[in-house]
Formats: C-alpha cells, sequence, structure tokens
C-alpha cells in the first residue's frame, strides 16, 4: 500500500486528537515513569537480559531497514536515516519475529493495549529533528537497549529531558514536540512500545475503532523487515 498512516485525514485527525488530549485531561506530566501508567513494562524489564541478547542478535546478523523503506512520506518530515524493525504494527505480527525476537513479539501480542513493538536504531551523528506524533491515542515506552557510555544521547520531550539507561524504562507523551541528536560514536539502541492512551470509556472506544482502521497500513511496515532480509548486503 503507498502512502503513510501519519499523514491521511489530516482534518479527522485533527479533530480525533484533539478530543484524546481533552480527554486525556490538563497539565499531563511529558516523562511518566513507567509502571504506575504501563504496569505490563515490569514484565519486559524482567527479560532484559533476554530481550537485549535478541536485539543484539538481530542487528549483528541483519541490516535494519531505514524509515524511508516503509514510510517515506513521514521520514521526509522526520528522518530517513532512522533505523527501524517492526515486531508487530497496529495489531499484526510481523511473523519473522517470531524467530528475531521472540520475547519482544510474545510480549506485545499477550498484553492488552499494546499497539506496535518496535527496535528503534539511531546511529552516530543521525538526528531526529523536532516533531510530534501524528496520533494522540498513543502513549510510549522506550526501554534501553544499547545506550552509547560516552557523550549519551538525549531526547528532549517539550521542555524536559530524558537520558535513556541500558535496562530500564520510560513512558514519553509523544503527542508533544520532541527531538534526539545522537553525537556520540555509538548507536542508540532501545526497544520502543506503543500502548493505548489511558483514557475514558468513550474516548478508548474512538481510540480502539480509530486504530482498527489503521491495521490497513501494517504489511507496509512488516514487509520491510522482509525486504531488508533478502536484500540486506
Amino acid at each position: 500500500m503507498q502512502g503513510s498512516p501519519s499523514v491521511n485525514n489530516p482534518r479527522l485527525r485533527e479533530i480525533t486528537n484533539w478530543f484524546f488530549l481533552r480527554a486525556a485531561g490538563k497539565d499531563r506530566p511529558r516523562i511518566l515513569p513507567p509502571h504506575t501508567v504501563f504496569p505490563a513494562a515490569k514484565k519486559l524489564e524482567s527479560q532484559f537480559a533476554t530481550i537485549q541478547a535478541e536485539v543484539d542478535a538481530l542487528v549483528e546478523r541483519r541490516s535494519i531497514p531505514k524509515y524511508g523503506t516503509f514510510d517515506p512520506v513521514r521520514a521526509a518530515q522526520v528522518s530517513e536515516d532512522w533505523r527501524l524493525y517492526y515486531a508487530y504494527m497496529f495489531g499484526k505480527s510481523n511473523e519473522l519475529a517470531r524467530k528475531d525476537v521472540p520475547a519482544l513479539l510474545d510480549f506485545a501480542e499477550s498484553t492488552p493495549g499494546v499497539v506496535n513493538a518496535m527496535i528503534s536504531i539511531l546511529e552516530p551523528g543521525v538526528p531526529l529533528p523536532a516533531h510530534k506524533d501524528p496520533y494522540a491515542g498513543i502513549m510510549r515506552y522506550h526501554l534501553g537497549v544499547r545506550v552509547p557510555k560516552e557523550n549519551p544521547p538525549v531526547i528532549r520531550l517539550d521542555q524536559d529531558y530524558h537520558r535513556w539507561k541500558e535496562g530500564e524504562g520510560a513512558v514519553l507523551d509523544v503527542s508533544l514536540e520532541h527531538e534526539v541528536t545522537n553525537d556520540s560514536n555509538e548507536s542508540r539502541i532501545i526497544v520502543i512500545i506503543d500502548f493505548r492512551r489511558p483514557m475514558g470509556m468513550f474516548a478508548d472506544l474512538l481510540n480502539r475503532y480509530c486504530l482498527h482502521k489503521k491495521k490497513k497500513w501494517a504489511p507496509q511496515f512488516v514487509e520491510a523487515s522482509r525486504y531488508d532480509v533478502m536484500h540486506a548486503a
């Protein structure tokens, strides 16, 4: 499928985003301790050694596709060089992930509320300029997998800053402006879990419906991993 889930139906997205953020309440924290808003993070963090080993092995044997491979429209706005491996996208599993990262995929499939599960690689010198997530119905959990020890990258989220630590997680409200630059000499590698934003019943029902409609975009994200397997150097 051609196109991007990030830019389709802009007027409808603007209305739903306004409603979701209103339902979520004012003065929302930008960066949250994960176990309060996403208790399932405890399970993922308890498996950190396994997750880290899976990700290390994946990166060692395969070239991870760049964002522009599967969403060139949005990549042109954010970064065409950001590398992402989708294990789970809008409720659709990447069947390659059953071998590549089975513990991560099992977590995504078995945890209610999970929308996406991916591995994010930001190579040295690659920036993610200031941007907002185009859909306010999700919140984003970050788990540090490999973080450069010298000059570690930091994410700015509105007026707050977060530095990743290996084995530790945080929840970010990515509906707010955020940006990252990796000025170290190593790649920053994290696991990202998107989950439904906690809201009232009606807003949650609308969110579920909107996310269900987005499932049609999943194949172009998960298939990018298959393409890269066949064409990796």
